[in-house]
């Protein structure tokens, strides 16, 4: 990523920061939607971890699925750019007595400078507006070998994800959206692979609107 781009994506990280804190409590009160879709993907990640493998998770939100990982894991560092949602992923982990999980307070832009066996991003690359700069910023975390797994909306894959745009639009004007991007599946695989990253496995989630997750190992 050159420099200009590095400044793009700090300045897209303070705005979201702000939307994010803003609805940390009312989005921590709502219940988890495409429970089965959201199991499967813990259970998918879980099967590439060892009892000694070191995971990032960036956008961890209120903290679920880092929590989760833990145990099957030696530690997981959890990163998100709201502080209102980890405050809220801290007190969790403190009722759940969850002791190897680290929360912390980086955008993807200003992620630990090490590598990790695993590199987790749920729900998460659909709100970067430098898609390929996210890409590239987790998969430089990846150790050889290791791998990068996420999850992504795509929603121009369907005709119903691409109804959804003008309705997004008017809602982030009003301040009640943050920035989504539109991709296909096709998009999202490919800015993978031109990462230096090779596809293990994959599934398209849902109808309608839906999202691609992947694992892909670091080459």
């Amino acid at each position: 990523m050159d420099r200009e781009g590095a400044e793009d994506m700090r300045e897209n990280n303070m705005q979201a920061e702000t939307f994010w804190d803003g609805i940390a409590d009312s989005y921590a009160k709502r219940p988890i939607q495409n429970l089965d879709q959201h199991d499967r993907t813990v259970e998918r990640s879980v099967a590439y971890l060892t009892p000694e493998a070191q995971v990032l998770e960036v956008g961890c939100g209120t903290g679920t699925i880092a929590m989760r990982l833990a145990g099957h894991c030696a530690g997981v560092l959890a990163t998100d750019l709201s502080s209102g949602l980890l405050d809220i992923a801290r007190q969790r982990q403190a009722d759940r007595g969850v002791a190897n999980v680290t929360f912390a307070h980086h955008g993807i832009d200003a992620l630990p400078e090490q590598q990790f066996d695993m590199v987790a991003a749920y729900n998460l690359l659909h709100l970067i507006e430098d898609f390929e700069g996210g890409v590239a910023a987790l998969a430089s975390r990846v150790k050889p070998g290791g791998v990068l797994v996420t999850k992504t909306g795509a929603m121009s894959e369907t005709w119903a994800g691409r109804l959804l745009w003008p309705m997004i639009k008017v809602m982030q004007l009003l301040g009640k959206a943050p920035y989504i991007g539109f991709h296909t599946v096709r998009d999202i695989d490919a800015v993978m692979e031109r990462n230096g990253l090779q596809i293990v496995e994959a599934e398209t989630m849902g109808s309608g609107v839906v999202t691609r997750f992947l694992v892909a190992r670091k080459l």
